[in-house]
């Protein structure tokens, strides 16, 4: 049976998550409140998966979140790409040899999402992208972007905009 840590940056929405592992009865899940962009030595190489749900424009959710549209900016857009990235060469260290990294972003943006991918890939050739196809259901096969990478649009999927990627980081030579 293994365990879930959820982190997030906020005491509030720590508390939020606290609450919902609650309500659920899980007893394999906690909530920690935790700068995933600065490194965590004590969880180097310890995870299985790492689930990066990393801050993002939110130019997906435009739709739902209007408001969204009135506080973007292209210096805050820029800053969106970086600190995913910063957020990235932490997180990545956390994931075992043969593990899973998952990213995933609720934007359309390019910049925030397949460029993010490259860039991991040119920075740690440890991991590679692991192909998703099967993973999904057969309507959403034809969407794959790219070998392990999928980008879900509002008015093509029903859903909001919403990308994944998911990485193998490569298991040790003996």
């Amino acid at each position: 049976c293994g365990h879930v840590e959820a982190r997030d940056l906020t005491g509030y929405k720590t508390e939020l998550i606290r609450e919902n592992i609650e309500r659920s009865g899980l007893t394999n899940i906690s909530a920690v409140c935790r700068d995933a962009s600065l490194p965590d030595p004590e969880s180097v190489g310890t995870a299985d998966i790492v689930v990066a749900d990393l801050p993002c424009s939110g130019l997906g959710v435009l739709g739902r979140k209007t408001d969204l549209k009135y506080k973007a900016s292209p210096e805050g857009i820029k800053s969106l790409v970086e600190l995913p990235r910063k957020i990235l060469s932490c997180v990545k260290e956390y994931v075992k040899p043969g593990g899973v990294l998952i990213y995933s972003t609720c934007t359309v943006n390019p910049a925030e999402n397949i460029d993010n991918v490259h860039w991991l890939l040119k920075q740690d050739p440890e991991f590679s992208l692991d192909d998703i196809s099967e993973m999904l259901c057969p309507e959403l096969r034809e969407s794959v972007t790219e070998r392990g990478c999928i980008q879900l649009l509002p008015g093509v999927h029903k859903s909001d905009g919403f990308f994944i990627a998911r990485f193998i980081k490569r298991k040790k030579q003996a």
